[in-house]
């Protein structure tokens, strides 16, 4: 579970200007959550981009699709963050829109 100053930080930077409230917003987070299959990327002998989205991709299919996952990896490539992105009606949609 994440601490305190982060749930604050991703409240005012991603829910406030769409849900009335925290605690609406972080019950949709964590539907979504539940929702998504989560590869076990500790398994990976050596995760990439291309295989952390392959995996995520594989599992979630045919609703999840690639332009709707980003994987940030680190310079020294250890994973740094993974975003799905989803529209207002949180079906999945383009990371680049």
């Amino acid at each position: 579970m994440p601490d305190e100053d982060l749930m604050q930080a991703e409240w005012e930077k991603h829910g406030s200007c769409y849900f009335k409230t925290p605690m609406e917003y972080f019950t949709v987070i964590e539907n979504l959550f539940n929702q998504l299959k989560i590869p076990d990327i500790r398994t990976m002998k050596q995760p990439t981009y291309k295989t952390i989205r392959d995996a995520f991709v594989s599992l979630n299919s045919p609703n999840l699709f690639y332009s709707a996952i980003n994987v940030q990896m680190n310079q020294e490539g250890q994973l740094g963050e993974i975003r799905i992105c989803y529209d207002l009606q949180y079906k999945f949609i383009s990371c680049k829109q």
